[in-house]
């Protein structure tokens, strides 16, 4: 099988860098804040070997794909517009598409929560550039009981405990990821935050809308967003609005549960994909 390569494509307006490897059926992964495509190292192969075609993305604002200068080109629709794109840029019609991160917390933690504190232009971007590393190790030491909230007088960064690096993810694999914000800079992917109001707005139409769409979602349970979205994955809510839906819980893992805990996320993943 060949190995990993990467291209750029023109999609929805904007030069998209992917990496990709395999034939096959589509298989798009999706990265969130802060990552780029290398957030799937463990998957891309896995996927390959198993008949697939797997595409991965760097996002709008992130890694080697275009950032737009203006703030308000971040929205969801913007985000699913550039997927919708994509798939027709690779000449396909149906995709299985696997996503990481992203939900809303701030009336839930107040004025002090990170997505909160993220609002300002240049406040977030100075928190993470002062020490970039350092900033990824607590971002991967991230568990359930550590609320990223910002302490009076103190940014979200500096609130935050200081952790020894996970055993996870090693030296060479951390420094890639320093390596790319310290050339782009954090502001693309902020932008995603900063428009989050804006795209509750966008998307009134489509509020209450479930889907029909099968699904499966894995999550660590020492993954925050696995603790307060508990009741609402255990409610009938969640069957109602997901009717084909499903929920796999990796016990121990936290919120990068595909870096952190690659072969469990790979055979669920296949698993899944063989009966679909």
């Amino acid at each position: 099988m060949d190995e990993i390569s990467h291209r750029t494509l023109k999609v929805n307006g904007i030069q998209m860098h992917i990496a990709e490897q395999g034939k096959g059926p589509l298989v798009l992964l999706l990265h969130g804040y802060p990552a780029m495509w290398h957030q799937w190292r463990h998957q891309i192969p896995v996927i390959a070997r198993a008949g697939y075609h797997v595409v991965v993305p760097d996002q709008r604002g992130f890694g080697q794909t275009e950032a737009p200068e203006d703030p308000t080109k971040y929205t969801f629709l913007h985000l699913v517009g550039d997927v919708v794109a994509l798939i027709e840029a690779l000449g396909e019609k149906q995709v299985y598409i696997i996503g990481h991160n992203w939900g809303a917390m701030k009336a839930i933690f107040g004025e002090r929560v990170y997505m909160q504190e993220w609002q300002e232009p240049g406040k977030a971007e100075a928190d993470f550039n002062r020490d970039i590393k350092d900033a990824f190790i607590k971002i991967y030491s991230h568990r359930v009981t550590d609320m990223w909230t910002a302490a009076e007088g103190k940014s979200v960064l500096e609130t935050v405990p200081s952790y020894e690096k996970p055993a996870w993810i090693t030296d060479e694999e951390l420094q890639v990821y320093v390596d790319n914000y310290k050339r782009t800079g954090f502001t693309g992917g902020l932008n995603w935050y900063r428009n989050l109001d804006r795209s509750w707005e966008l998307m009134a139409p489509w509020t209450n809308v479930g889907t029909l769409v099968p699904g499966l979602v894995i999550i660590g349970n020492e993954d925050l967003n696995y603790s307060f979205t508990k009741a609402y994955h255990e409610s009938p809510l969640f069957k109602a609005q997901v009717p084909n839906g499903e929920f796999k819980i990796v016990p121990g893992c936290g919120h990068f549960i595909n870096e952190e805990a690659p072969k469990v996320v790979n055979s669920l993943i296949l698993d899944y994909l063989k009966k679909h």
